[in-house]
């Protein structure tokens, strides 16, 4: 199991690499105007997909166990397909999306919502191996494809992009359920309506905190196009790429603490000395990697993404003390989850939306005498402070809860111990788990008739 995850950590790498490539691809094929298209392209197929969620989204993990597998998939591939089609068409209808653009805004995003189901199928059945090769398979395929477009079929705009995209998905999607139809086993339609009001009431509190929150982060996304075009969104999304691609190590190192709180049995000290130390361990990296970037020249960014992305590094700067901020309140947030406490982390991101989107009202005041270089930088800082908002909000709440000190909050020698501790004990945990799984599978091979 310990290979697993380092294989589960290996692919994120993997898979980040392989995306900056396409960033590259991107920013010098079809420049700052295409990056911001293709910004507006992606956060709508988001939207899209978090709204599919709602049923079918992360609660299938839990329920894949206890329920029928079939009538879970259908509702979830069915849900989807709905939503999908309304959803792109009120994208539409508020001009969100141009009209050349729309079919391919709908068959990626279902596609895409198809594959996702799949994916957490697999999970499901504890299949790191094909889960994680089909994270591979997407980005790979999706890199390909692109290649092939632009260098051999001479396509030099972004529907060269957008038709990568979606060819990744349905690919990804095939192969995906090609492996997982042989698990899934027909039991009827009964009490469909039933499961399907479970499906829900279990996705919506999640997905509302994660509309939320992709809100918060993206909401700048469609001030920046109003304000200034499409090819000012381009330089921001560069920015704004690069300086989350350090939330890597928040993202990976929260799963080890929210497995290891859920498994706790609600002992908040234990919960506590965990959450601390890997606050701490994330505020250092996080801020090492600020450093990194803000170290990085300027014209660096143009020699590899394009002259004109040269902008992008003023973003960097504007978002530097957010991405440390939003990369510890990950931890926090995380304390909460494992505790079921989903309200905490839904009312900070609602926080932090209300504050982009008082802040954003303020910036359209004063749009007129405003540059476009300005109006990125500024709502750069926006969305650093409301990111700050998020995280004071959680902070409180988290002190409150723990009757925290500030003197907890210094760095020692025990911090590193203890996370060093609990990886330890959380791979061996894993392992016995699969060698208890592999020894009952075996024994049921051999009893049965």
């Amino acid at each position: 199991m310990f290979e697993k995850i380092i294989g589960t950590l290996g692919t994120r790498i993997i898979c980040t690499i392989l995306t900056l490539v396409i960033m590259i691809i991107n920013s010098n094929s079809f420049g700052s105007g295409g990056v911001g298209t293709i910004g507006l392209f992606v956060l709508n197929i988001t939207i899209l997909q978090i709204i599919t969620s709602f049923v079918g989204g992360p609660s299938l993990v839990y329920m894949l166990p206890r329920h029928n597998n079939f009538q879970l998939i259908f509702l979830s591939y069915a849900f989807s397909l709905l939503t999908t089609i309304l959803g792109t068409v009120v994208l539409y209808a508020l001009k969100l999306v141009p009209m050349e653009y729309v079919w391919h805004l709908f068959f990626s995003s279902l596609f895409l919502a198809f594959f996702y189901i799949n994916s957490l199928f697999l999970l499901s059945q504890e299949n790191l191996k094909l889960y994680n090769a089909a994270a591979v398979l997407q980005i790979v395929s999706h890199l390909a494809v692109l290649i092939i477009l632009i260098f051999a079929c001479k396509v030099n705009n972004v529907t060269a992009y957008m038709y990568a995209y979606g060819v990744s998905y349905v690919l990804s999607f095939l192969v995906s359920l090609y492996f997982m139809a042989k698990k899934i086993h027909y039991e009827g339609f009964k009490e469909m309506f039933r499961l399907f009001a479970r499906m829900f009431r279990y996705g919506f509190l999640i997905q509302i905190a994660n509309l939320s929150q992709l809100l918060n982060y993206r909401l700048s996304y469609y001030v920046i196009k109003y304000l200034s075009g499409v090819p000012a969104l381009g330089l921001f999304d560069m920015g704004t790429k690069l300086s989350e691609a350090i939330w890597i190590l928040p993202k990976s190192i929260s799963t080890v603490q929210y497995t290891r709180i859920s498994n706790c049995n609600n002992d908040k000290v234990y919960a506590k000395r965990i959450t601390l130390s890997f606050l701490k361990l994330t505020f250092i990296f996080a801020m090492i990697a600020v450093i990194f970037l803000f170290c990085i020249p300027a014209h660096w960014l143009g020699w590899i993404f394009g002259n004109e992305f040269v902008e992008s590094k003023r973003i960097i700067y504007a978002l530097g003390g957010g991405i440390i901020v939003l990369s510890c309140n990950i931890i926090l947030s995380h304390y909460f989850s494992g505790f079921g406490y989903y309200k905490i982390n839904t009312i900070a991101s609602s926080i932090g939306l209300i504050v982009t989107g008082g802040l954003c009202f303020t910036l359209f005041m004063g749009v007129k005498i405003t540059h476009y270089p300005d109006i990125i930088f500024m709502m750069g800082l926006i969305t650093s402070l409301s990111y700050c908002s998020s995280f004071i909000y959680t902070f409180i709440h988290f002190a409150r809860d723990t009757h925290l000190k500030l003197y907890e909050l210094r760095i020692n020698r025990q911090d590193v111990i203890l996370v060093k501790t609990e990886m330890k004990k959380l791979f061996k945990n894993m392992k016995i788990r699969r060698n208890k799984d592999v020894c009952f599978r075996r024994n049921a091979e051999r009893n049965s008739p």
